[in-house]
């Protein structure tokens, strides 16, 4: 799924947006902590969008918190009511499995939320969020967040399409963690995670480590550098040049769509 950066209309009046984005809000808020925990097999990757919301940032209301790469910004155990929006940066979101492994879940970036599932009054999941590069957030506490969501429309807006989003990719990764085998499902997170070049290709730079790429499909290290290797001896991806080419588009998306039947995949 390719996000395109957002950019928050500031005409937006009315106590009638307001209510409904914040009415769609909750209710995706509520939607996403019921789904299925099989939604976590699968990761997603967010190009960073533009936080274009003057009033809450320019105005140096919030304070600012950097976290390094590595860092922990927020855990189970915290019982804190932070609710962080992500400036810059980026951070992985997972959870430990029966075994003591970690099961990678979505990747967030500029304009996405950490904590903010708790602000409607339902309990986090027992998720962990660690930087994956040096980061910088807003902080919120959860008065503050449910206030700006009432009297900001560009706030509440951010906050509902975030949601609708997250919402309508979990509805994919479910699918996904049901119908495809682990190969296919790596196809899906190979195209997931490719970014177009000048020349119309998918490209994934940095290039993920094999282990990287086992965690979000919930996989082994060994099986996936041996598909990888298969793709790369037909062609189908390049990664001479130190990032992966898919050069197979193509391929990888009909063998999804022959393991889909007439579910659509994007």
């Amino acid at each position: 799924m390719h996000w395109e950066d957002r950019v928050i209309p500031f005409d937006i009046v009315g106590r009638d947006i307001r209510s409904a984005a914040v009415s769609c809000a909750a209710s995706v808020a509520s939607s996403f902590v019921g789904a299925p925990r099989a939604a976590a097999m699968l990761t997603a990757a967010q190009p960073a969008m533009a936080i274009q919301l003057p009033g809450l940032l320019v105005s140096g209301r919030f304070p600012r918190r950097q976290f390094a790469k590595g860092a922990f910004i927020k855990q189970p155990d915290d019982k804190t009511d932070h609710i962080y929006l992500i400036e810059t940066g980026k951070v992985v979101t997972f959870f430990l499995g029966p075994q003591g492994h970690d099961v990678s879940f979505l990747e967030l970036g500029s304009g996405d939320f950490v904590g903010d599932l708790s602000a409607f009054g339902s309990d986090e999941p027992a998720t962990y969020f660690q930087a994956m590069e040096d980061t910088v957030a807003l902080v919120l506490n959860q008065g503050q967040f449910l206030e700006e969501l009432r009297n900001l429309p560009e706030f509440a807006e951010l906050v509902a399409k975030t949601l609708c989003s997250r919402l309508r990719l979990m509805k994919q990764l479910y699918i996904e963690s049901k119908l495809l085998p682990m190969k296919t499902r790596l196809y899906a997170d190979l195209i997931r995670h490719g970014v177009r070049d000048g020349q119309g290709r998918l490209c994934i730079s940095p290039m993920p480590t094999h282990a990287e790429v086992a965690r979000r499909i919930a996989s082994q290290r060994e099986t996936v550098t041996r598909h990888l290797s298969q793709l790369a001896k037909q062609g189908v991806i390049d990664s001479s040049h130190g990032f992966i080419v898919i050069t197979g588009e193509a391929y990888l998306r009909s063998e999804i769509s022959k393991a889909l039947g007439v579910i659509e995949w994007q």
